[in-house]
């Protein structure tokens, strides 16, 4: 092709016919800048292409990641919970200070088992790596950056001081409850499937802060079970979310 623009170039000035040739020239250089622009265009085609497909593969990424935190967050719930009404019924039986019944034994293995939630945030790292500009749609890509940014993190806080103030009844029930257990034992806070009966449960009953550590231990499953249960709302709403912008690609 190069070839047969260049004869005709030639023979237009063997034929002393410049004016044609500097149009033919002109002519040339625009289809050259045409093909350059098209090519250029297509490139760009092709790259906005690969960013949305990036976009649609990296949204889907975080949409399971959020829906695997949301199974998890609603199993912790339902176990702070059921923790909370286990320990109101073992604090009920102290307050009317019944005597010792084997039944009890499971419900002091409940009061002291504490789980907090670690999240997932695999997919919005690999979000961050990719550049979060991938994500169009401004408004999306504002709730996705609040979420793990402000909401999550305040969540981790709270979890943060929840376990501080676990730990604290956790020392508490080993010292008094269970006083035979091991150093090693209560420095780790790893607790089994065993259920085990307090060493000395009439002195116990005596003890002026074990009600109050009861009562406060109840008290912060169901602040924890509400600030789960309200950041699980927010997270099913941005999934729901994601889900609609899925489904306009």
């Amino acid at each position: 092709m190069i070839k047969f623009f260049r004869r005709i170039r030639q023979k237009l000035l063997s034929e002393n016919k410049f004016s044609k040739y500097l149009l033919y020239a002109i002519g040339e250089i625009i289809l050259v800048v045409i093909g350059i622009l098209i090519a250029l265009q297509i490139n760009n085609w092709n790259e906005n292409r690969k960013d949305r497909t990036l976009e649609h593969s990296t949204l889907i990424e975080i949409k399971n990641s959020l829906e695997l935190d949301s199974k998890l967050l609603k199993d912790e719930i339902e176990f702070q919970l059921d923790n909370a009404l286990v320990s109101t019924q073992l604090l009920n039986h102290i307050r009317q200070k019944k005597p010792y019944d084997s039944k009890l034994d499971v419900m002091w293995e409940r009061i002291i088992r504490y789980y907090f939630v670690d999240f997932n945030t695999s997919a919005y790292t690999l979000l961050e790596s990719r550049g979060i500009d991938i994500i169009q749609n401004e408004t999306l890509r504002r709730k996705i950056v609040d979420h793990y940014n402000i909401h999550q993190r305040n969540l981790e806080r709270s979890v943060d001081v929840g376990e501080h103030l676990s730990n604290e009844n956790l020392i508490y029930f080993f010292d008094r409850v269970y006083p035979d257990i091991t150093p090693n034992f209560k420095k780790t806070y790893k607790i089994d499937n065993e259920y085990w009966t307090p060493a000395d449960y009439q002195t116990l009953l005596n003890d002026s802060k074990l009600i109050p550590k009861i009562s406060h231990s109840i008290k912060v499953r169901y602040r924890f079970s509400k600030l789960l249960d309200e950041f699980v709302k927010k997270q099913e709403k941005l999934i729901r979310e994601i889900e609609k912008e899925l489904n306009n690609k």
